[in-house]
């Protein structure tokens, strides 16, 4: 993904329209303004919840945190 000068306008269209926005026409960063993009977040996040609840891998970090905090002294 190029600097926005030397992106085509049909790239730069693109960009838009997956929500994105230029700034100071040389970075791309997310517009979080944009509901495109606000949508495809949630989707990421959905995913990833998703696949931390089908592996159980968030019970396992619960299980050793528990055990750290009981093998504490005092």
């Amino acid at each position: 993904m190029g600097r926005p000068k030397e992106l085509s306008e049909e790239e730069r269209q693109k960009l838009l329209a997956e929500g994105w926005k230029p700034i100071q026409a040389e970075v791309w960063v997310p517009d979080w303004d944009n509901p495109v993009f606000r949508a495809r977040l949630k989707e990421n996040c959905d995913a990833i919840n998703e696949a931390d609840r089908r592996s159980g891998e968030l019970d396992r970090l619960s299980d050793e945190v528990a055990a750290l905090w009981d093998d504490l002294p005092g």
